[in-house]
């Protein structure tokens, strides 16, 4: 499955980029992985949402290659290292070739958000034995995205970051069942 791919990861992988203030942003969170099935269910119903004894901290680094719509919409890669402890203890690695973050609100000039959608693959260095007993299975490999919302002060830097982890068989992509959910919340640092 990962030989099938490699090559949709490579062509949606920038080569040539562009170079401006602001390209390059490191993310930092740490988030609670949660009993629930489906990734809407933690949206649709948040204050229902239980969590298991497991949990990571994700350092994340991200540049972005292309901007839409007068900066209002950006396209970054953006690359995970993930260590898992609690209920389960491993590392786990996430490519992320496409995210699509928003960044024009009607508030923009007095708190600085954006909301983001990514879509990769993830890496797990054992077979998640958390995924095995919320789903009934898993693989090491899966699909993984993430759903981020940040805010922080106008012209800052700095912005408070709340994501959703993701790692999924994709509805019957990498597999039939596997993947959880993580809800996190962290601190995204506009480094140049």
């Amino acid at each position: 499955m990962v030989k099938r791919l490699a090559p949709w990861i490579f062509a949606t992988t920038p080569l040539v980029s562009h170079t401006a203030n602001g390209d390059w942003s490191t993310t930092v969170y740490a988030a609670a992985i949660s009993t629930q099935p489906g990734w809407e269910d933690i949206i649709i119903h948040a204050p229902d949402t239980r969590f298991v004894d497991s949990y990571l901290v994700t350092l994340a680094l991200s540049r972005q290659y292309a901007e839409r719509k007068q900066g209002a919409l950006t396209i970054e890669a953006e690359g995970q290292v993930v260590k898992h402890f609690g209920d389960q203890d491993h590392w786990e690695f996430n490519a992320v070739p496409i995210v699509l973050r928003w960044h024009r609100f009607p508030w923009s000039g007095r708190v600085a958000t954006s909301a983001a959608f990514g879509l990769g693959l993830s890496y797990a260095t054992e077979l998640p034995p958390v995924e095995v007993q919320l789903e009934g299975e898993s693989h090491q490999t899966l699909v993984y995205w993430v759903l981020e919302m940040t805010a922080g002060p106008a012209k800052s830097r700095w912005a408070a970051s709340l994501r959703i982890h993701h790692r999924s068989v994709a509805y019957g992509l990498m597999g039939d069942e596997g993947g959880m959910n993580a809800v996190g919340l962290g601190v995204r640092y506009q480094l140049w």
